[in-house]
């Protein structure tokens, strides 16, 4: 086993194989390849050219808690999250960027919120539990109903083209002079994402933090209208683009890229000349 800090009770100890999202919500046999983001990066056209990575396969996840942990999430919150999963992809479509409408019946909404966050807890490393010890605090206590309001969980169904995986990071706004402080996971039929001192809303995406009211032996049946959204690009939080869009962008981007390298080299080129 590896060592390290269980990112939910904090001990140094043997960080057991925590499948994100849970192996029982069809993350069993999941094959996907994984790719450094140096290597990336260096992609002009990633919807055109397969970046190198690792094959890997037998299920996502990370060693972040320890076996004990890890079971305590099992026995308590693994459940009701495979039932809101099972609702999910009852109504996945082909459409996009219009809502769905569905009852999920005999959800426990409370249980859902706390391993949504335990899985955010599980991507991010070591030291987000030291800057924000009150999620791993609301995760282990069960009855707990008070989530700091600093947090805030949104999600949105999703066929999740590119899987998402985004530990803590800042998406800016260039435009409007934004940033927000997230991280985000999309896995069908959800994507979810943890914003930290935020106070806006998220456009498409469904704020469902109201779920630390519901008392943790309530079950209940749950009225849902949520949009679906593609998730074309698997490195870039709360970009929702359609593909068309994502491919022209690119190409713009391309472009730009190269017009500026051309007049750099010209430049550069008449200086070496001059001298």
């Amino acid at each position: 086993m590896i060592k390290g800090i269980c990112r939910l009770c904090g001990q140094n100890t043997d960080l057991s194989f925590e499948h994100v999202p849970p192996r029982t919500t069809f993350n069993k046999n999941t094959k996907y390849t994984s790719v450094d983001f140096e290597d990336y990066i260096k992609i002009k056209n990633p919807l055109k050219e397969k970046p190198k990575g690792k094959i890997k396969q037998g299920g996502i996840g990370y060693n972040s808690f320890c076996k004990e942990c890890n079971s305590f999430l099992g026995a308590n919150y693994v459940p009701a999250y495979k039932r809101w999963v099972q609702g999910g992809f009852e109504i996945l479509k082909n459409t996009e960027f219009c809502p769905h409408k569905y009852l999920i019946k005999e959800v426990e909404p409370l249980k859902i919120l706390k391993h949504i966050i335990s899985m955010f807890l599980a991507i991010n490393g070591d030291w987000y539990l030291e800057a924000y010890p009150e999620l791993s605090d609301f995760v282990a206590n069960p009855e707990s109903q008070k989530l700091s309001d600093k947090f805030r969980i949104f999600t949105y169904l999703t066929k999740a083209e590119k899987l998402r995986y985004i530990s803590h990071v800042a998406k800016v706004d260039a435009a409007l002079g934004t940033h927000i402080k997230c991280s985000e996971i999309a896995f069908p039929p959800y994507g979810a994402v943890l914003t930290i001192d935020f106070s806006g809303q998220i456009k498409f995406l469904n704020d469902i933090t109201r779920f630390q009211d519901f008392n943790l032996s309530k079950t209940t049946n749950l009225n849902v209208n949520m949009f679906q959204l593609p998730t074309n690009t698997g490195l870039s939080p709360l970009d929702y683009r359609k593909k068309s869009q994502l491919e022209l962008d690119i190409e713009k981007n391309i472009a730009l890229s190269d017009e500026l390298e051309r007049k750099y080299n010209s430049t550069n080129g008449s200086k070496e000349t001059s001298s």
